[in-house]
């Protein structure tokens, strides 16, 4: 089983380091990057559709997503499951995301709007979308552009109405999440037309890096009944 993740707004692939050692030997986590960062990408869909590019074409694989790294996943499904030319993923895993027709469009746009960079960073931080001292990192003057335009790309996500997705489709959110909390996740249901399965974390809205061996322990449970 290949496990395909897709980072949030600003995050890399190395965010899963966690999950690759969590996750071995039964499951390899293959990590992507939301983009070359000098090729620019101008929606969200976008993102995806250049994305599912890297789904393997033979065995079996998963989806899974991390705040807009979920709706990613999620879009990435829907390309796959409507295409003969891709194999569907046996499931979808949203982590700290808030579905499509709950999307933080609105709040995303008010954010980006932000021209201060302090201002920006600490708006960030009191919503839960990164950590309080972001501000005082030395790398701030490398992520902050690649936040903004990630952020960006929620803010102008309009998702197209579809049929559900035939596969399973897992939901699960931080304790602590004020920007994804239980009854948003709870709302992924509707996206799917097969299993649907939620859970709580403890921690924020960071916890699927912060619990690698819980969130190991969940994967691997639902993987063995595929």
């Amino acid at each position: 089983m290949e496990l395909l993740c897709v980072p949030g707004a600003g995050g890399s692939a190395r965010a899963f380091r966690p999950w690759v050692e969590a996750l071995a030997p039964d499951v390899t986590v293959r990590p992507l990057n939301l983009r070359g960062r000098d090729t620019p990408v101008s929606t969200l869909v976008e993102t995806a559709a250049r994305l599912a590019e890297r789904i393997p074409r033979d065995g079996r694989y998963a989806l899974a997503g991390h705040s807009m790294g979920g709706l990613i996943a999620y879009e990435m499904a829907r390309l796959a499951c409507a295409t003969d030319a891709l194999p569907r993923p046996e499931f979808v895993v949203v982590a700290g995301a808030r579905p499509p027709h709950l999307s933080s469009a609105g709040e995303f746009a008010r954010l980006v709007a932000i021209a201060d960079d302090d201002e920006f960073l600490d708006a960030l931080a009191a919503a839960g979308f990164v950590e309080p001292g972001a501000r005082q990192s030395p790398m701030r003057a490398l992520f902050v552009p690649t936040l903004r335009a990630d952020l960006r790309l929620v803010a102008e996500y309009r998702p197209e109405p579809g049929e559900p997705l035939p596969v399973d489709l897992l939901a699960w959110h931080g304790a602590d999440d004020l920007s994804a909390p239980a009854a948003a996740v709870g709302g992924w249901a509707r996206y799917t037309a097969a299993r649907f399965r939620t859970a709580a974390f403890p921690g924020g809205h960071h916890f699927p890096f912060q619990r690698p061996a819980e969130v190991a322990a969940l994967l691997r449970a639902h993987v063995s009944v595929h």
